[in-house]
Formats: C-alpha cells, structure tokens, sequence
C-alpha cells in the first residue's frame, strides 16, 4: 500500500467481540475550516473502496485475533461529492425482446471465445 500513516503513536486497546452488520458504519465528516473531508469506516467494502481510492489512512483499530475492525481516513474535501437521489426513481426493466436479444449476444460472445481457445 501506498499510503501515509498518521498515527502518531497512539494506541487503542484491542477489542474483544466483534461488530455485527448492524454495528458497521462508515461516517463522512466536511471541515470546512481545513477544508477536508474525513472518512471512519467499519465495512470493509468501504474500507477497501477508500484504500483504493487513494485516502491517506489515519488511524487503525484491531480486534483481539489481529483483525482489523475499523479504519479512519482524509482526503481534501473535492474527492466527496452528493449524488442526485430520486426515491421515486423506477429500477430499469428490460421488455422480452431486450432480454432475448442479450441472450444471444452471449451466447455468439462465448461461441467465439470457445472457437478462439481451440
């Protein structure tokens, strides 16, 4: 990994029981005085996300096995942007033909890689 660490030698004490879905998290806080963005995660989906993004790690906590339980970083305040988000946004649907139609695209897609690997 390519990061800078920040810890500057402070240390917290390991925990024993291990956090259950519904105790994962990740927070996204804007200082507006340093103008940057801090970021503390407990879903290793987003900590995985953040890591490869680029985010300069600040602080790791553990579990007692060794694992990690959580992560905190930062990043200047342009690398978090809003989405739009419409709740009354329909899920795209494909009609029949649409759906018959990628069938066959793949099925001529996988065709052509079994002709290639002979």
């Amino acid at each position: 990994m390519n990061q800078t660490r920040l810890n500057s030698g402070k240390f917290i004490e390991p925990t024993e029981c291990k956090l259950t879905r519904e105790e994962r998290e990740t927070i996204y806080r804007v200082d507006d005085l340093d103008n940057m963005c801090y970021a503390d995660s407990t879903i290793p989906k987003d900590i995985r996300k953040l890591e490869k993004q680029g985010w300069i790690e600040t602080g790791v906590q553990y579990y007692k096995d060794g694992t990690v339980m959580g992560k905190q970083f930062k990043a200047p305040r342009k690398f978090i942007s809003p989405r739009s988000y419409d709740p009354n946004r329909l899920k795209r649907t494909m009609t029949e033909e649409q759906k018959q139609a990628a069938k066959e695209r793949m099925k001529k897609m996988w065709d052509a890689k079994k002709q290639k690997n002979k």
